[in-house]
């Protein structure tokens, strides 16, 4: 069977462009149905950075969690 190569619409390109950073490569892959591996290599070749920025989790503070405070 071979392989059938889509071609990247604009809507395709924005779509990538709002989600990278914000979401992991799997979710923008699916959420393009696209291989995640397609995705990687068109954000490099767009420039497009896909590391994964999510938000920390709030630790408490020693203050707030220290018994008699």
């Amino acid at each position: 069977m071979a392989n059938s190569v889509r071609p990247w619409t604009s809507e395709d390109l924005e779509t990538l462009k709002a989600m990278a950073g914000n979401h992991r490569r799997e979710e923008i892959a699916a959420e393009l149905n696209r291989g995640v591996s397609s995705v990687a290599v068109k954000a490099h070749q767009l420039g497009i950075s896909l590391r994964y920025h999510a938000l920390p989790k709030r630790r408490p503070s020693t203050t707030e969690s220290a018994p008699g405070h």
